[in-house]
């Protein structure tokens, strides 16, 4: 009988439903940027965009910003485009928004305002920090990283972004004409440090949110990337943009 209760114990535990999480493609909710089930009733949008108060008005951006510059150990590609370098606080691309929260240096509940007034305390105080495997930058280092801030040669032409330029020895066959095809988002940089959706011929670039997508919406796989993670045809996200 002891037996036979165990077996029905142990059916009963692998017939319980999981935990509910968004599938890719599904939407914020349920995700790891879903923090409205962390702690100080926060809303699901809240805790990075404020309708009022907030830090800036560009995406209405709630968390508190990186002070590092990020910058890679290495000059240049080999074709010869060199390394971007920027501020966490004053570059205007996306790329700034999600390193607030990933590069290790600011408290993932350090927000600005909520509720009728900044909170006494984040509410939720952990940090991608040296041993999270979601660091990213930590201490403004991107050795490792893929590049973002960066200029990507739209149309198969030399591109000026965040100041980088395309490298002389970039073969424009082993690029993707239009990523953005092919569910990759690119922006682009009208010269002045503004960073808008959309690419430019001459004027586009990639940030974290080009394979990202944060809000989960055009996510295909894990990790809210926006191609997949493994194979060897166009869907898998690195043949999204480069020609191999």
């Amino acid at each position: 009988m002891k037996t036979l209760k165990f077996l029905f114990s142990l059916a009963a535990v692998a017939l319980a439903p999981a935990v509910a999480w968004a599938a890719p493609g599904s939407g914020l909710a349920g995700t790891d940027h879903d923090f409205s089930s962390k702690g100080g009733g926060v809303g699901v949008c809240t805790f990075c965009h404020t309708p009022h108060k907030a830090l800036s008005t560009l995406l209405l951006w709630n968390h508190k910003l990186s002070t590092n510059n990020f910058a890679w150990d290495v000059p240049s590609t080999t074709a010869g485009t060199k390394y971007p370098t920027f501020k966490g606080d004053t570059y205007k691309g996306p790329t700034a928004k999600c390193l607030s929260c990933h590069d290790g240096s600011v408290a993932v509940g350090d927000i600005a305002w909520w509720n009728g007034g900044a909170p006494l305390a984040p509410l939720d105080n952990t940090q991608h920090g040296a041993g999270d495997a979601a660091n990213v930058g930590l201490g403004g280092n991107m050795a490792g990283n893929h590049p973002v801030a960066m200029p990507y040669p739209y149309q198969q032409v030399k591109n000026t972004y965040n100041l980088v330029t395309t490298g002389s020895g970039f073969t424009s066959t082993e690029w993707v004409n239009d990523p953005t095809t092919n569910n990759i988002r690119l922006f682009n940089d009208d010269g002045a440090g503004n960073i808008t959706a959309g690419p430019v011929v001459a004027k586009a670039g990639v940030e974290c949110s080009s394979c990202h997508d944060p809000h989960n919406k055009a996510s295909v796989d894990d990790f809210f990337l926006r191609g997949n993670l493994k194979g060897n045809d166009t869907a898998y996200l690195c043949l999204r943009c480069h020609i191999k």
